[in-house]
């Protein structure tokens, strides 16, 4: 992921990735006076008018709130002279929203919580100097907003917006032709990801691919130069859904106060990424495996207390239930070539006869699964615990040719780390001595539990897009749904 997100967690805030109070939102909320009573001279403020409706038109744009969208289009059919109860409303719901937004919980703001929130009553108030300070302090707390924005202009600005074409052809690979290649070279000259001087031929050449293959790249797809289906879904998505997708995530990111700048674990979900940050700045990147989309990943913030070598795993009952016992029905020796021993109420290891196992199975099966520790054990060599209410940890991995797909939604829900012995290494570097024990440790199959003298913040998040350092668009496919919906177009 390089240096493309983590300038803008800078800016992050510790209070914004925890549940906070209504006391806590009143203190930290940088809003300003907005109440039903409260009008303002708008014909005078030109500065503020402006930025106000370009505020509004990004709200409305991103809709976060069916409120916005009416007051967008509200004020497109209102004569300049008469937009001033639209102004002042428009104000007033815009202070409110930055208000409640602040106050929503971690996982409510990842998954855009704000569609059904009142918007009607008034926000706390602070000093401002005038109008237009008081308007864009209304902006998200993120140092990526003006590269956002500037952005979201040039993306409705170019000449295809209003008749941006949807693709469905055969699967297209290099060497073949299409009348569709006109048509594709037209978006890929729109985005960026090829020049304006290409001809206009109808076979698939290799400066198409090269382009196919930085667009498929910035999508977070495979870069294999094929387009097929998951290629032209994203060729066909315009640049109001692009604009919108922009501003959904900026505001993701805009939290209360600065993350500090000890050293945290950052998961993006969509981008199946992991990062270590340290004082705004990535010192380690691994690609994860995440949960697939009916085992979600929770969007979560916990911290990393221990690292435990040679875990052995507890088989959680949903997964026991649904996948291992329908095959144990069909595979008696399932559970030994997978060195997975049966646990009753106690702890103990249960041995079963062939009629035993027909009796258990057919009582609905009082017993837990326990996979011993080794190579081939579904978390690896390393697991990484967290506190958190939904059993989700970080872990390692035997099948490390899953990491080389594209699409990686593929777990039960905790995160499989690519590179999880570095991970270790670096977590456990203040206590060097650790690593012989560790070296040691991986000569066997002895489980050990090697807590971290400080414990390290982590969190999971729903980032699917982004401007990275070269200031190019970046998406992921909304793999869990959180910007699916009825959205219709505010242009």
């Amino acid at each position: 992921m390089g240096m493309r997100l983590w300038l803008a967690l800078a800016n992050l805030i510790w209070l914004g990735c925890w549940p906070v109070t209504a006391v806590q939102a009143n203190e930290v909320s940088a809003v300003v006076a907005a109440t039903d009573r409260v009008s303002h001279d708008w014909g005078s403020e030109v500065a503020a008018r402006e930025e106000l409706q370009q505020q509004l038109f990004e709200a409305a744009l991103a809709q976060f709130h069916p409120d916005f969208v009416h007051l967008w289009k509200s004020l497109q059919t209102t004569s300049e002279e008469q937009r001033g109860p639209l102004y002042d409303e428009a104000f007033r719901k815009l202070s409110r929203f930055q208000h409640i937004w602040r106050g929503l919980d971690f996982v409510s703001r990842e998954q855009i919580g704000s569609m059904t929130v009142d918007l009607s009553k008034a926000a706390p108030s602070i000093e401002t100097k005038g109008l237009l300070d008081a308007v864009t302090a209304l902006r998200p707390s993120v140092s990526e907003y003006a590269i956002v924005r500037n952005e979201v202009q040039k993306l409705l600005a170019l000449p295809m917006a209003e008749r941006w074409p949807a693709l469905s052809i055969p699967t297209l690979r290099e060497g073949e032709s299409s009348p569709s290649l006109a048509e594709i070279r037209r978006i890929l000259v729109e985005l960026g990801d090829m020049p304006q001087d290409h001809d206009r031929e109808s076979i698939y050449d290799g400066e198409t691919l090269s382009a196919i293959k930085a667009f498929q790249s910035r999508h977070g797809l495979t870069a294999d130069g094929i387009i097929g289906r998951q290629t032209q879904s994203w060729l066909s998505t315009g640049p109001e859904a692009r604009a919108r997708l922009l501003l959904r995530n900026l505001w993701r990111r805009d939290v209360v106060d600065r993350l500090p700048e000890q050293r945290y674990v950052l998961v993006n979900i969509p981008d199946y990424h992991l990062s270590v940050v340290e004082q705004g700045r990535e010192i380690f990147t691994s690609r994860v495996i995440v949960g697939q989309q009916l085992r979600a990943t929770p969007i979560l913030a916990s911290e990393i207390r221990s690292v435990v070598i040679n875990p052995s795993w507890n088989v959680p009952t949903s997964i026991m239930r649904k996948d291992i016992l329908p095959k144990l029905a069909r595979d008696p020796g399932y559970l030994s070539r997978q060195q997975i021993e049966v646990i009753d109420g106690q702890g103990n290891p249960v041995q079963f006869s062939p009629e035993g196992w027909s009796h258990a199975l057919a009582s609905g099966f009082p017993y837990r699964l326990r996979q011993k520790p080794g190579d081939h054990n579904a978390l690896g060599r390393y697991k990484f615990y967290l506190p958190n209410n939904d059993a989700i940890y970080l872990h390692s991995t035997p099948k490390k040719g899953l990491f080389e797909q594209g699409a990686r939604a593929l777990s039960s829900g905790c995160v499989r780390v690519e590179k999880a012995e570095n991970l270790a290494q670096l977590l456990l570097a203040p206590t060097p001595r650790k690593q012989q024990e560790i070296n040691g440790l991986l000569k066997q199959t002895t489980t050990r539990w090697m807590p971290l003298s400080t414990p390290v913040p982590v969190f999971t998040v729903y980032w699917s897009s982004w401007i990275d350092g070269e200031g190019k668009q970046h998406f992921r496919n909304d793999i869990y749904g959180f910007d699916k919906g009825s959205f219709k177009s505010v242009l």
